[in-house]
């Protein structure tokens, strides 16, 4: 008897700490892929992305876990990869910033350092991701924050390993920034977040693109936030911030 008190004992303390020693682990994944060089709102997709990202992450606490992965290639690697193995351009993205505390500023920094070259292996990003990048355990919630303006273009099927991984688990959710994507591509989007318990923006103009970057990276956000943006083809806006 005095076993399986002890063994209910072990159960219920350890039920009790993990609420408070885990932490939610936050992932941007920017899409600098060449297509983030057209025109958005009068400038190109990738400025308008960085400077709406910069001045929402000024209110992201220090003190959770946040880090950047990005979607491209740098040119000398792009002209190596053509010259050599053309594939390599269907693994083109980094884990710039790790995620853990304090990475604001070495997030800013990267960010400024983009400019958008070769293809979108969305896909392969998000099983580097998912497979990678977080914490090994499965009680920590993981949020990915995808800034888009396009799906994969390496003929991979990110939804349909996303939807493999979810069978199996439930601490990732996925919310998506596209950036005025038709849609075909908004279809493959909008799978992704569907399949998280997440939510997608199709965003068409700066201040649609800075309120959805609120939404989804202002911890202080309302959870019954609704994001209806004008002149908007595809929708799917319902903000489930709860994991």
């Amino acid at each position: 008897m005095k076993k399986y008190i002890l063994i209910l004992f072990f159960i219920l303390f350890i039920f009790q700490i993990l609420p408070a020693t885990a932490e939610d682990e936050t992932l941007i994944i920017f899409d600098a892929s060449v297509s983030m060089l057209e025109p958005f709102d009068g400038t190109p997709k990738y400025i308008s992305a960085i400077k709406q990202a910069k001045e929402v992450l000024k209110n992201f606490p220090e003190s959770k876990k946040i880090g950047l992965r990005t979607i491209g290639i740098s040119v000398d690697s792009a002209l190596l990869a053509l010259l050599q193995n053309p594939n390599d351009l269907c693994k083109a993205t980094s884990l710039v910033v790790p995620i853990k505390t304090d990475t604001i500023n070495s997030i800013n920094s990267s960010l400024d350092s983009i400019f958008p070259l070769g293809t979108t292996p969305l896909e392969y990003s998000l099983s580097m991701a998912v497979n990678h990048d977080f914490t090994n355990n499965y009680y920590i919630k993981k949020h990915i924050i995808l800034i888009t303006d396009g799906a994969d273009s390496c003929n991979g099927d990110p939804c349909r390993f996303i939807r493999q991984i979810m069978n199996t688990r439930k601490d990732i959710k996925i919310d998506i920034i596209a950036i005025g994507v038709n849609a075909e591509d908004f279809e493959q989007l909008n799978c992704l977040s569907k399949s998280t318990s997440g939510s997608i923006s199709n965003v068409q103009d700066t201040k649609e693109l800075n309120l959805a970057l609120k939404n989804f990276l202002n911890p202080d956000i309302s959870s019954k936030a609704v994001f209806q943006p004008q002149n908007t083809k595809y929708k799917n806006y319902t903000f489930q911030f709860e994991y």
